[in-house]
């Protein structure tokens, strides 16, 4: 019985044994395919142009990325030498890197730009590039390698600013805009030239009397048709015109006192002085007072105005 009993205990223990060990076997084969993925990991390399044809003018941009999963940290990459070219010439190099996300994975870039200047026209190709680089984690070296690129270069095109059809059509404008002004402006000079010259050859040929009676006359028809809302001022401004032109005297900003003082000590009959002070006295009091004038005081008005001009001819 006891025989047996220690039999049985026995086998229970190898048992837990074998199950331990397998658990064991399993889970450093977890571990060890975890840390595979974590080691293994790969650069990729691509070359690239900005484009296939160039004119022979301009300069083309030809570019190396280097792109793996991972921090920038995980490869030492070795600077890559210039390409050999046909038809083009170097003209410079720049590198530069950059990290981003995508799908939630961190991604590095390694990127080697180089500016190329056509030296003739044709095919011109852009060698191979050979790239370097130890994994920092295994210290495992490899290098890759990219294709040749053949590019299209055409005879050389004409240097033209951006929007140079809407520049042109702008200046075109402004041309005859600048064009049409000039010719209205020297039209209107004409005009009023001319206007002068008839206007002087009047005075010459009438006496400063003469021509304000004209127009004195012009302003009594407006009375004689009942118009009498601009009358005041419109024979205040021709009497006080009259004088500032026949005595050089000012009667801009004077009151009508002032300007009768001011022809006190003139050839003036005492006569002529009171006409024209009752005129412009009538006249201020629809200006300043704010009292109608009717038709008949106009008229009154108009045949004092009248007297005055006549008797000092």
């Amino acid at each position: 019985m006891t025989k047996h009993y220690v039999g049985f205990t026995n086998g229970i223990r190898a048992t837990r044994i074998l199950v331990l060990s397998a658990g064991l076997i399993f889970l450093l084969s977890l571990s060890a395919n975890c840390q595979t993925d974590s080691i293994q990991a790969k650069i990729e390399l691509k070359s690239s142009v900005d484009r296939s044809k160039i004119p022979f003018n301009q300069k083309l941009i030809f570019a190396v990325e280097a792109s793996w999963k991972g921090e920038q940290n995980r490869f030492s990459i070795t600077p890559v030498d210039p390409p050999k070219c046909e038809n083009f010439e170097i003209l410079g190099t720049s590198s530069l890197n950059e990290t981003k996300i995508e799908e939630g994975e961190t991604k590095s870039l390694k990127i080697f730009q180089f500016t190329l200047k056509p030296t003739q026209t044709g095919v011109g190709r852009i060698g191979s590039i050979e790239l370097s680089y130890v994994d920092n984690l295994t210290q495992d070296s490899s290098s890759l390698s990219t294709q040749p690129i053949n590019v299209q270069i055409t005879s050389p095109v004409e240097k033209r600013g951006p929007h140079y059809k809407t520049i042109l059509i702008i200046v075109i404008l402004l041309v005859l805009i600048y064009a049409i002004y000039s010719a209205r402006r020297r039209s209107r000079r004409i005009e009023i030239t001319k206007g002068k010259e008839a206007e002087k050859k009047l005075v010459d040929e009438e006496s400063l009397e003469e021509v304000t009676l004209k127009k004195l006359d012009i302003i009594s028809e407006e009375v004689q048709k009942g118009r009498m809302e601009d009358f005041p001022s419109d024979i205040y401004k021709l009497l006080t015109g009259y004088l500032e032109a026949k005595y050089q005297i000012v009667t801009s900003g004077k009151t009508t006192n002032d300007i009768i003082s001011s022809l006190s000590n003139l050839d003036l009959s005492p006569e002529r002085i009171a006409i024209l002070k009752d005129v412009l006295s009538a006249c201020d009091l629809v200006k300043f007072a704010g009292q109608k004038m009717e038709k008949e005081k106009g008229e009154k008005i108009s045949i004092q105005a009248t007297k005055f001009l006549e008797q000092n001819r």
